[in-house]
């Protein structure tokens, strides 16, 4: 199990890189973080990897913080998902990360299993049930619990993380009016 404190995002294929130095851009001079590496991941279009050391899950706070003050900040990125722990995709290692984050659950808390799937042989029911079964407090709530317990998996890896907030979704659309409001 490694600590892996960083964001995994999405983007249009193609536009990894264009993404990436986005990120990297707001993640360095606006938020002013060092160390940071961002890069797309190979085996799968439309996805990249950030990594830092500050805490993920404050960053999706603070970004957001940014995207009030000037949306185009990010113009590809169209999705930022926490990640505080990177493990191989197996069962027992998905276990592993679930029963070192889920002390943070109370027994009043509500949560739930969030799981994306890329590259692997492993069923949705068999990966949830297994994180699942390792949480014994709080209740499961679908709808707006209180902490995410957020897997991707991404081929021979998986990243873990326990949020807030599942995700961050980011779309420039908002700011439009509707078509049929412009005026020539």
């Amino acid at each position: 199990m490694t600590e892996f404190l960083g964001l995994i995002g999405s983007c249009a294929r193609t536009q990894e890189r264009n993404a990436s130095s986005e990120l990297y851009y707001l993640l360095t001079e606006l938020l002013g973080y060092q160390n940071v590496d961002i890069s797309p991941d190979s085996a799968i279009s439309g996805l990249f990897i950030a990594r830092f050391e500050e805490d993920p899950i404050k960053t999706l706070q603070r970004i957001e913080e940014e995207l009030e003050k000037d949306r185009a900040v990010l113009q590809y990125t169209l999705k930022l998902v926490p990640t505080q722990y990177r493990v191989a995709t197996t069962l027992e290692d998905m276990r592993e990360v679930t029963r070192k984050i889920t002390p943070k659950i109370k027994d009043d808390d509500s949560w739930r299993v969030t799981l994306r799937r890329r590259h692997s042989q492993l069923s949705r029911n068999e990966i949830i049930t297994a994180v699942a079964s390792e949480v014994n407090v709080g209740k499961v709530m679908l709808d707006n619990p209180r902490h995410y317990i957020v897997v991707e998996i991404l081929g021979k890896w998986t990243y873990l993380s326990l949020s807030p907030q599942a995700e961050l979704s980011i779309s420039l659309d908002e700011d439009l009016p509707p078509e049929d409001d412009f005026t020539f």
